[in-house]
Formats: structure tokens, sequence, C-alpha cells
């Protein structure tokens, strides 16, 4: 009997490695081992972005892709943090202390089904909600730049942490949208440059501060959400009025196309 291999198990690979080193994650955080826990969520990650690498090298994006991807999401990145964060420092809040830190699982897993819903195809211009591996990244980054040492010892770095965990759920299932992260090419920098200028400037600086700065980073862009949000609502308004003085069909849909243009990027499919 021979055994067939289709193109599809080099990026369902990883997307198993995302569910094992979450796993590992969970094992380590209930031994208090919580510097190992965070590396093998920041290794989910990585896994999670190769898989949808692997997938466009080997032209594999498939249905069963998707589904794997997100209950790997799930894992890696809502029980995997979840545990983390009430192993450290939330299980000595009693019940608020668990409903806090099961934010990340709970609101990850409806952002990753809301997700799956409304995907048409495998490519999409934007992200509308937090995406669930950024959440976990934020999470991670947190305690990271704090040290566990430090947040177990500071009962204000646990309310920051509390806070940042409960705000990072909030942003999941909110309809605030996200840019995709375009794939790095000559033809990314000439279509977007002041985008991808900006993307190559972070990743320098965390890689110049051994990523000591990753997560004023991951901060700087989740805050840049609701920002930009709130900025298209004020153009919204703005646009009747502009109408109403004269501004013609033409200007404003000119408008629309650049906005829309600002969002657009190809991505695997991933949450």
């Amino acid at each position: 009997m021979r055994i067939r291999l289709s193109r599809s198990i080099v990026p369902n690979l990883f997307t198993v490695l995302n569910i094992y080193f979450g796993f590992l994650s969970i094992i380590s955080a209930s031994q208090g081992q919580f510097v190992p826990a965070l590396w093998y969520i920041v290794l989910s990650a990585v896994c999670d972005s190769l898989d949808g690498l692997m997938a466009r090298l080997t032209n594999s994006a498939s249905e069963f892709g998707v589904e794997l991807d997100s209950l790997a999401d799930v894992v890696g990145f809502g029980v995997a943090p979840s545990f983390l964060i009430y192993a450290l420092v939330l299980k000595t809040w009693g019940a608020l202390g668990i409903l806090i830190s099961a934010t990340p699982l709970i609101m990850g897993a409806l952002r990753l089904a809301r997700f799956n819903v409304q995907l048409v195809g495998f490519s999409k211009d934007h992200f509308t909600g937090m995406p669930i591996p950024l959440s976990a990244l934020t999470l991670v980054s947190f305690i990271l730049f704090f040290t566990p040492e430090g947040i177990q010892a500071n009962e204000h770095l646990q309310h920051a942490l509390m806070l940042l965990t409960a705000s990072c759920g909030v942003l999941m299932i909110s309809t605030v949208r996200y840019p995709v992260v375009p794939k790095i090419s000559v033809r990314s920098f000439k279509a977007r440059p002041v985008q991808m200028s900006l993307l190559t400037a972070a990743a320098l600086v965390v890689a110049i501060s051994r990523g000591e700065l990753l997560f004023p980073m991951l901060l700087l862009l989740i805050v840049s959400g609701p920002i930009f949000a709130a900025g298209r609502k004020v153009r919204g308004a703005v646009r009747p009025r502009a109408a109403e003085s004269g501004e013609s069909d033409a200007d404003m849909e000119e408008d629309a196309e650049l906005e829309e243009e600002s969002h657009n990027a190809t991505i695997d499919p991933s949450s």
C-alpha cells in the first residue's frame, strides 16, 4: 500500500508545530518556568507565519488548512497565554483573576470563528479586530519587558497586565481595522513606501534592542488601530458636508480609493 503525500503536508506541519509549542508553553507555565513558556508562544507565532509562507510557496492553501490553522491558534495564542497569565499572577486574584486570564482564550476563539465565516477565498485586505497572534505577542512582550519576577512583586504592574489583557480581548472582537503586514519585496516598497519604511524601522529598533523594545513597538501598533478608526469616522462625517459645499462626487470617490489602497494586501489564510 502506497502512502501519497500531498504538498499541503508542508504548511500543515508548521501548523501542528504551532499547537505543539503552545502545549509546551502550558507545561512550562504549570511548572513555574515562565520565561521558557513565553518563548514557546513566540515559537508558535513563528510557526504560524511560516505555515502561511509554505502554503504560498507550495500553492497548497485549502479550507482544511484554514480550519487547522484556527484550531492551532486557539491553542498557541488562546489557551497558552491565558494559562500563563493565570499561573504567573492572576491565580491570586480569585474569580476576577480567572475571568480576566480567560479573556485571550474566549475572545480569541470568538474572533477566529468570525474570521473564518467572513473569509472569502484566501486573501484579505485588512483584519477586522486585532489578530489573535498580535494579542498573544503583546501580552508576552509585556511580561518579557517587565520580567515575570518584577510583575509578581509589583501590584501596579499586575493591574497593568490585567488592563492590557482585557483591552486586547475587547479589540479582538471589535470592528477596528488592523492593516495586513505586506510581504517584504521591492513591489511592496514601491506600492507602500511609507508603510514599509515604518515596518522596516520598527524591525530594526527591535533587533538593535535585542527584543527589549518589542512591547513598545507592538503597543504603538495596537493603539494605531483605534486612532485610524476614529480618523475614518471623522472623514466620513466631513464628506457629506463637503458634498453640500460643492465637492464633486469624483473627488470623494478618489478619496475613498486612496483610503482603500492603504489597506490592500494579500495574505495567507490565517488570523
